[in-house]
């Protein structure tokens, strides 16, 4: 089974280079690794080219986002199999292995994942990353743990951490460059591919995510998120309206202080700031619009 891994990266040059490192080093033996450079100006590029020639490096102009970058790598794909992580993400050294293994074991699931995690070392330094791994046990409880097979409900499959059939990438048209953040995207083709009634498989195998873990950075990510949401919901359900997200943050509020009650009040803390941004951008997200392409009629 031949892998292709595609990661997408723009003006985060050092970032790149422990992701490549770690990429480059996989114990599993039939793979290329493809980096899709979003217009980045860091010198990106030269880098890529210098220090890990054996990757097939791949340039994208104007700045497009990570859901066009992607769709430019499975374009270039030459394996059957398309995985994708990020360029702040550190994959473990049996990351492809076991990827590999898991499709083999079920032939006719279309993508296999698992989950994004701050490594230990800034578990212990940063209270947002321990709030981080918090909100992922809460949502998922004991089935984040357990290897699960079924449609878009089960766990994980971010950008990440998956890898996809290519065959079944093309089928359903890759990724909607319409949403107009990083955010939303993987949830939209997760859904479009269960939709096709293909399985998806779901395994406890972790990637170190090494972002910034400051409550600034986490307010910017959620408000994001909350855009991806209403984009996501006003695509395949009802865009979420005022009363809808109102709702979500009074429940949201109550989730608080029973989260005071069963978590340190730093992290009970830095999970209802997560919400609150999440809902401040569900309610931002009529006012952002798609890229131009896609207004013009690409999807």
């Amino acid at each position: 089974m031949h892998i292709s891994v595609v990661i997408p990266t723009h003006n985060r040059k050092e970032l790149l280079r422990r992701c490549l490192e770690a990429v480059v080093n996989q114990e599993y033996p039939n793979y290329e690794v493809i980096v899709v450079d979003d217009g980045s100006t860091d010198g990106t590029g030269e880098m890529v080219w210098r220090e890990f020639p054996q990757v097939r490096y791949l340039r994208q102009e104007p700045n497009r986002g990570p859901a066009a970058a992607r769709n430019r790598g499975i374009e270039a794909a030459q394996g059957e199999v398309v995985a994708f992580t990020d360029d702040d993400c550190i994959v473990p050294s049996d990351w492809l292995a076991t990827l590999a293994e898991a499709l083999r074991r079920w032939p006719d699931v279309a993508g296999v994942g698992g989950y994004q995690e701050p490594p230990e070392a800034l578990l212990r330094a940063h209270v947002v990353a321990r709030a981080e791994r918090a909100m992922r046990l809460r949502h998922w409880g004991e089935r984040a743990d357990l290897e699960q097979l079924g449609g878009d409900e089960v766990p994980g499959l971010a950008t990440n951490n998956v890898a996809f059939r290519r065959n079944v990438l093309l089928e359903v048209g890759g990724f909607d460059e319409g949403f107009p953040v990083a955010a939303g995207e993987d949830a939209d083709l997760k859904l479009r591919i269960a939709q096709r009634g293909y399985r998806l498989l779901y395994i406890p195998l972790k990637v170190a995510h090494h972002r910034e873990y400051t409550l600034r950075a986490q307010w910017r990510m959620q408000v994001r998120r909350g855009i991806g949401v209403y984009y996501f919901e006003a695509k395949h359900r009802k865009a979420p309206g005022l009363g809808r997200v109102s709702l979500r943050f009074l429940k949201r509020t109550a989730l608080f202080l029973l989260d005071l009650w069963t978590l340190p009040w730093d992290v009970a803390g830095v999970i209802y700031l997560s919400r609150v941004a999440d809902c401040v951008g569900q309610l931002l997200g009529r006012f952002v619009k798609p890229p131009d392409s896609v207004a013009r009629g690409q999807s």
